[in-house]
């Protein structure tokens, strides 16, 4: 067995493989000696991770494979327990995804290896009843918005806010960089307005609002034929899936972008996005938006028994009020979401921009990854070799205890 410490970090989507790879980049510099395992994706395979599974591989598409994959899943389950048995980690770092990583904690804490919980599940929003397996299997809480702090509070727990991992991952100069050379690449004159369409990243949130984001660009084009749409699409939505997907709409503009979905927001002069992790992306990158979203009828008939936030999009529910408009269920109509993008584009929303640098401003700045990497460490008991000078969320200093 390899000399050093083990760390496990276990990821089962896209957002946890782009905030494992970061983690396990800290590690490895605070930790040279340290080895790393854990499930994740390419880009946490790249920093360095030994994956036993690669799980953005697998996919789930029709009820035989929603079959093989709850197989899929519980057999990766009992995996993450055996090599935990084999290499006794000295702590365990689980990031997000909680239909999984509830499921796996107990078992890993069973074994007496400290667990630490990076990216909390949303439970101040629905099933809360979960914080009790956070209180009885993790050792640490580290949240990365500032008002987890106090829902956890509330539930006798302490948790930690070390920042979003976003504000590690998107630079803004390389973004405009970026930007600049698709919108050159294009040939966009400087002349035509630009509005992004962000569909969303799974194939449910493409099919229900893909059609009327399209729908939307048409009653644009009506008012102001002077605009451009670029679409971010997600790896779900390949060139394969996108061109049967616009095939009714080849009159329109468009103009597919793929894994590039920072730069074709900055350079959007607004953008129509899908609720989730994108709108808190298109805040750090500072364009006006419009949020939305939908579901079936019965999803969300679920929805309005269980989920108790006044919110759907994390920058109004950061900012505690409406920054950002938000149009859901019935109310996402294509001439309603086009009049909104037209009224932004024509004043620029000044308002809305100052108002989304404020909530950023709440995310706790650069460092999100050190902090969360210092902190696991701690947690194992184990004291960095080679150690950065710290970068510690200015507003909250005082919570966050030295490792």
């Amino acid at each position: 067995m390899p000399k050093g410490p083990n760390i496990f970090i276990i990821a089962t989507e896209s957002s946890g493989d782009n905030y494992g790879s970061l983690l396990a980049r800290q590690f490895r510099e605070m930790r040279p000696d340290c080895n790393l395992y854990g499930l994740g994706g390419g880009k946490m395979e790249s920093a360095g991770v030994q994956l036993f599974r690669n799980m953005l591989e697998h996919s789930a598409v029709g009820l035989v494979e929603v079959v093989r994959s709850l197989r899929f899943f519980l057999d990766t389950m009992d995996q993450v327990v055996e090599k935990a048995k084999e290499l006794k980690p000295d702590v365990v770092v689980f990031i997000d995804s909680p239909d999984f990583n509830l499921r796996v904690v107990p078992r890993i804490k069973a074994l007496g290896i400290p667990t630490v919980y990076y990216v909390s599940p949303q439970m101040w929003a629905w099933r809360e009843g979960r914080v009790e397996q956070v209180r009885k299997y993790v050792d640490r809480m580290l949240v990365i918005f500032p008002f987890e702090v106090e829902f956890y509070a509330r539930h006798g727990i302490e948790a930690r806010f070390v920042g979003h991992p976003l504000m590690d991952l998107i630079d803004h100069e390389k973004i405009k960089k970026g930007a600049d050379m698709l919108r050159n690449g294009f040939k966009i004159p400087k002349k035509k307005r630009v509005v992004g369409l962000f569909p969303g990243s799974r194939s449910s949130e493409v099919k229900k609002l893909m059609p009327r984001m399209l729908d939307a660009a048409r009653e644009i084009m009506k008012r102001e034929p002077n605009v451009i749409f670029p679409v971010g699409c997600s790896p779900w939505f390949n060139p394969d899936r996108y061109t049967e997907m616009i095939k009714n709409h080849d009159d329109l503009p468009l103009r597919a972008v793929h894994g590039r979905s920072n730069e074709v927001m900055a350079m959007s002069d607004f953008a129509l996005i899908c609720s989730g992790t994108a709108t808190v992306e298109a805040a750090i990158v500072g364009v006006p938006f419009l949020c939305t979203y939908r579901m079936t009828w019965a999803s969300a008939l679920l929805a309005e028994l269980l989920v108790n936030y006044k919110y759907a999009c994390m920058v109004n529910i950061l900012a505690d009020r409406q920054v950002v408009p938000e149009l859901l269920q019935h109310q996402a109509e294509p001439l309603t979401m086009a009049l909104i993008a037209l009224e932004s584009m024509e004043s620029g929303s000044p308002k809305m921009r100052q108002e989304l640098a404020e909530v950023v401003a709440m995310l706790g700045g650069k460092g999100a990854s050190q902090r969360a990497a210092e902190q696991a460490l701690s947690v194992a008991g184990l004291r960095p070799v080679s150690r950065p000078i710290s970068n510690v969320v200015p507003a909250l200093q005082g919570n966050l205890q030295a490792p």
